[in-house]
């Protein structure tokens, strides 16, 4: 009877073990990965990926540095010295995102003007030696770089499908956009928001949001970002503004 008993115990557990063994396979092949497989792919960071987050930053960088040496050489002209300041918001957003993905940063150690990146050097030792030879070239300069940098910005969108890397190019490639309108009218000898009729305006709020609004002739607008409201003078030459970065990414 204990017997009897005894056997019939041992085949109920092995059939549970062989009903377990069974869902365990049933769930991985549901997944297509094993449990180890979901931890390794979540914790390891794209090649590709890398490589764009660190040129992206070399590139905020050397924006960041031309703009302050040209600012330098000509007595703080506008719109260099104010995009100084919003390529400084761009150059921490992508710091922000190299930690994110435990990306090295380029950038550390490195002095103003020195780039780990040799084609990013090639760019700013030609611009910053254009840029010097007039105040009209150093405009020309502000839009070589801009209309570069929003072509390398819409490759890196499209070649990454990670949501908050790809918003985060989507960001600086609108800023950028607002720095190119910037510098060409300064190339045509026009003020953006300055002098008779309207100006636009963009306006950023605690959350990172920008918003937009009419500003009055002389560019100061106000507008109504997504979480709230902002307030910034609109760009022009002798007023130029800043286009502050819509980081969601931090």
């Amino acid at each position: 009877m204990n017997t009897t008993w005894r056997n019939r115990t041992a085949v109920i557990a092995g059939a549970a073990l062989i009903l377990a063994g069974g869902a365990a396979v049933s769930a991985g092949a549901s997944t297509g990965v094993a449990p180890t497989s979901v931890v390794a792919t979540a914790t390891a960071t794209d090649p590709a990926l890398a490589k764009g987050l660190a040129f992206t930053r070399e590139e905020e960088r050397m924006a960041r540095d031309l703009y302050q040496a040209l600012a330098d050489h000509y007595d703080g002209a506008l719109p260099f010295s104010r995009i100084v300041t919003s390529e400084q918001r761009h150059f921490d957003a992508v710091g922000t995102m190299l930690e994110r993905y435990s990306v090295t940063d380029p950038a550390a150690g490195k002095q103003a003007g020195s780039y780990a990146d040799p084609t990013i050097q090639k760019l700013y030792d030609g611009w910053l030696a254009e840029g010097k030879t007039s105040l009209a070239a150093a405009y020309g300069v502000g839009v070589e770089l801009e209309t570069r940098d929003i072509a390398d910005l819409e490759k890196a969108i499209a070649a990454t499908s990670a949501a908050d890397v790809k918003q985060l190019y989507t960001n600086l490639q609108r800023a950028s956009e607002h720095h190119l309108a910037a510098f060409e009218a300064a190339v045509d000898g026009r003020t953006l928001g300055t002098g008779m009729g309207t100006g636009m305006g963009a306006g950023m709020n605690g959350q990172g949001q920008m918003g937009r609004g009419n500003g009055n002739a002389n560019g100061n607008g106000s507008g109504q970002g997504r979480m709230g409201s902002g307030l910034e003078r609109g760009p022009g030459a002798g007023n130029a503004g800043d286009c502050p970065l819509e980081d969601s990414a931090s």
